[in-house]
């Protein structure tokens, strides 16, 4: 409903302008028939009445827009939306910049329950990747109710207590169309499978160098629609079971005081011994420096970091996959991290609630070699937290440590390689 009111007040805008155009031009034939100076008074006043319309119609369309901050687990967020404030509040939608109107032959992608592709980070890239194949190749997208793109989505977003509004809000939002009977599809003249697998290795055929830039964009606006409809734990998922409340985790470290809360979440992951070739790769195109740095999370890599942003006082939460015990033995025995330092172990994939806590504290630090750091990484960008709050690339001089490439970097497959 806000997004029909705010573009009918631009049709309307732009139909009064073309109807000024008309009336301008006949006034201006009907100058020869009369005295000119008569007529420009005449036009002049004219045009303080047509740019008096105007106003009003601009005013109305701001009237129709308020912008307000997203908050999420009672923690407010940098990011803000429009919304229309004249709706009852049971009909209000954010107003996201996430356009899925591209050019579509009658033709449907569709995603179906053919298995998952690696964790959380993976599965949502291999979501995205579906938009740009569809894209791409000028598809609609479809899924099966029961899939694992449905249940990508909904471990973290779009719980519902009505499967009917599930549908419409993920074909309004997203341009999902949700499949619950084959004769939804009769209509297409061709229907395309490609698992999540498939997907999650899909690059889209324009490979400029700057290709990534435009795709980042949609991706960006993507993650925000997304987790403008996080869980709480009221509502169901498509198998019937209740959503889990994505809050749960930031709940159980700070309870009432998470809104106020200051922490820093460190994401340790070895990936079965994985992790350094993928750093050594990356190390060949940004310069990040793996030993010491983004692997091994050395007290004197995290004291560099959070030392300028004033944040070694606050509580520092590690996540990690256990596969490095010396991680959080060197952090729990360095004497200005250790306490402040809580843990979260053996977490070879993270959960909803997890990565919630990763994504809303005031710093992350992360293993760009994890697909999941790379995901964390991109919802702080698509959020709004700073660059510096946000660290996963850097290399060491000497002594120094420092950034060697900017929060774009989680975005970019030249640098990233087939983990963005």
């Amino acid at each position: 409903m806000a997004v029909k009111s705010s573009k009918t007040a631009m049709m309307l805008m732009d139909d009064w302008r073309r109807l000024l155009a008309v009336v301008a031009a006949g006034l201006i034939l009907l100058a020869s028939f009369f005295n000119m100076s008569s007529f420009q008074r005449s036009l002049g006043d004219f045009k303080d009445y047509t740019t008096s319309v105007e106003h009003s119609i601009m005013s109305e369309q701001k009237r129709t827009q308020e912008t307000i901050p997203f908050t999420m687990c009672e923690r407010e967020t940098p990011y803000r939306y429009d919304i229309n404030p004249l709706l009852p509040l049971p009909e209000q939608r954010p107003l996201v910049d996430f356009k899925h109107d591209w050019e579509k032959q009658n033709k449907i992608l569709l995603l179906r329950n053919d298995g998952k592709f690696g964790h959380m980070g993976n599965q949502i890239n291999s979501l995205l990747h579906a938009f740009d194949y569809a894209r791409d190749h000028k598809l609609a997208i479809g899924i099966l109710f029961h899939s694992w793109a449905m249940d990508t989505i909904q471990t973290m977003f779009y719980e519902t207590s009505d499967f009917e509004d599930l549908e419409r809000d993920l074909l309004e939002d997203l341009g999902i169309l949700v499949i619950r009977n084959q004769t939804q599809l009769e209509g297409y003249s061709e229907v395309i499978s490609q698992n999540s697998q498939q997907l999650y290795f899909y690059r889209t055929s324009n490979q400029g160098m700057d290709t990534w830039k435009e795709t980042m964009h949609v991706h960006i606006a993507f993650l925000r629609r997304l987790f403008l409809r996080y869980n709480r734990g009221y509502g169901y998922v498509h198998n019937g079971l209740r959503a889990q409340d994505v809050c749960a985790t930031i709940d159980m470290f700070f309870h009432e005081r998470t809104s106020e809360a200051k922490y820093t979440v460190i994401h340790s992951r070895y990936l079965d011994g994985n992790a350094e070739w993928r750093l050594a790769k990356m190390a060949k195109t940004v310069g990040l420096t793996v030993e010491g740095g983004a692997l091994y999370m050395g007290p004197a890599y995290i004291k560099a970091i959070l030392k300028p942003l004033g944040m070694l006082e606050y509580p520092i939460i590690l996540l990690t996959d256990g596969q490095l015990p010396g991680v959080e033995r060197g952090l729990f025995n360095d004497p200005i991290i250790g306490p402040n330092m809580m843990v979260l172990s053996n977490k070879v994939f993270l959960d909803g609630a997890d990565v919630a806590l990763a994504v809303l504290s005031d710093v992350f630090i992360g293993n760009p070699a994890s697909v999941t750091s790379g995901f964390i990484a991109r919802t702080r960008h698509a959020l709004g937290y700073s660059e510096k709050s946000t660290q996963l690339f850097r290399r060491k001089r000497i002594h120094q440590w420092y950034s060697v490439c900017n929060e774009e970097c989680v975005f970019n497959p030249w640098i990233l390689g087939q983990w963005v």
